[in-house]
């Protein structure tokens, strides 16, 4: 049986992935924006959609700003 956490368990490799390519291009600094960067709707999605499954699940949401702030 699929539950829950197994769909954002197979998420998160992509999410990673996705999120490795705009830390890349973030650290370019050629943005003044998270949203000027070119990986920022494909990361934006992803996340929104394992944020439903997070609070679904009543687990902390995640926050791109967040993410950014702790990887760089």
């Amino acid at each position: 049986m699929i539950t829950i956490d197994h769909v954002l368990d197979a998420i998160r490799p992509h999410y990673e992935a996705l999120l490795d390519c705009f830390l890349e291009e973030h650290r370019t600094g050629n943005y003044k924006k998270l949203s000027e960067n070119p990986f920022y709707d494909e990361v934006k999605a992803l996340i929104d959609a394992m944020n439903v499954l997070r609070k679904y699940l009543g687990w902390e949401t995640i926050k791109l700003k967040d993410e950014v702030e702790f990887y760089l």
